[in-house]
């Protein structure tokens, strides 16, 4: 596939097992994309993707989601975060489901992780070029996961971030500006939803004090996400974007620790994007054929 192509992953936490499986179809069908960039579990799904493990993603998302060591409040109160960081981003792909560094690493495939500087609020993107693998995995994937409130900020090169979805949920612009015409996006809710503004207690606005710009961000984040939303839409009705997104009604929230569930999110994500397969080829031939016009 031409270099103008991109593939944007959106987070949303173990919502991500949606995301897990169309990526599993695409891997199914030999689809493979020059550009990759995510947020979050989308950035988790696309490590992944690149990397050629299939199964994977599953074995993160639905068959470890619910090990006592994967996430829950009794870490929170012991090391500062919902979900056990160390647990994800070091034990499990260094014991438990080996993350194929080698592969990653020497993949072509332009690869991004967005995530949010916490000194300035704003959308910072990582490429995997810039690091290591296992320092990708264990600073930048584990960065664009680190929710404020529920997770501690991650250092990299001296500076603190936080989980990308809070500057920049859908990457899409990024994409665009890094030359990508065409895109396909895959998200996490289905196609009526619009974000709703974020109530911040107390607590929460304590805890972030230190990270103003931050707590701005998340303030205003709903308005960025719906008009990125409503952008994407006018670029999928003029044939520039194609997006995966849940049909079926969704039952799994961010949390999620229900195996069943999240078993079921990736078996609709594989079969939803197995259903569209072949107009998607349509598209993805259609969107070759007017870019080698302007070869």
């Amino acid at each position: 596939m031409d270099n103008k192509t991109g593939l944007i992953l959106e987070g949303g936490g173990m919502r991500g097992a949606y995301t897990s499986g169309v990526l599993a179809a695409f891997m199914d069908e030999n689809i493979e994309f020059p550009y990759v960039i995510g947020v979050s579990a989308g950035a988790n799904n696309g490590a992944n993707f690149v990397a050629k493990q299939r199964e994977r993603n599953k074995k993160v998302f639905v068959d470890y989601a619910n090990h006592e060591d994967f996430s829950g409040f009794k870490h929170l109160i012991v090391e500062k975060s919902y979900f056990n960081m160390d647990f994800l981003f070091d034990k499990l792909p260094n014991e438990l489901v080996p993350f194929d560094y080698a592969t990653f690493v020497n993949s072509e495939t332009i690869f991004k992780v967005c995530v949010t500087d916490c000194e300035t609020g704003q959308p910072v993107y990582f490429e995997k070029s810039q690091f290591g693998g296992i320092e990708f995995m264990n600073k930048v994937l584990r960065a664009s996961s680190s929710l404020p409130i529920i997770s501690e900020p991650v250092e990299i090169n001296g500076k603190l971030y936080f989980d990308g979805g809070i500057s920049d949920s859908i990457p899409i612009d990024k994409s665009l500006e890094d030359g990508n015409k065409f895109n396909v996006v895959v998200l996490t809710r289905n196609s009526d939803y619009r974000k709703e503004p974020q109530i911040i207690g107390p607590i929460a606005k304590h805890s972030l004090k230190k990270y103003p710009k931050v707590l701005n961000a998340i303030e205003s984040r709903h308005i960025k996400y719906n008009v990125t939303l409503e952008k994407i839409s006018v670029l999928e009705e003029e044939g520039f974007v194609y997006v995966f997104r849940p049909i079926a009604p969704l039952d799994v929230d961010r949390l999620e620790k229900d195996k069943d569930k999240l078993n079921r999110l990736y078996k609709q994500g594989y079969y939803e994007a197995m259903s569209q397969m072949k107009d998607f080829k349509k598209w993805l031939n259609t969107t070759e054929e007017i870019i080698m016009e302007f070869i």
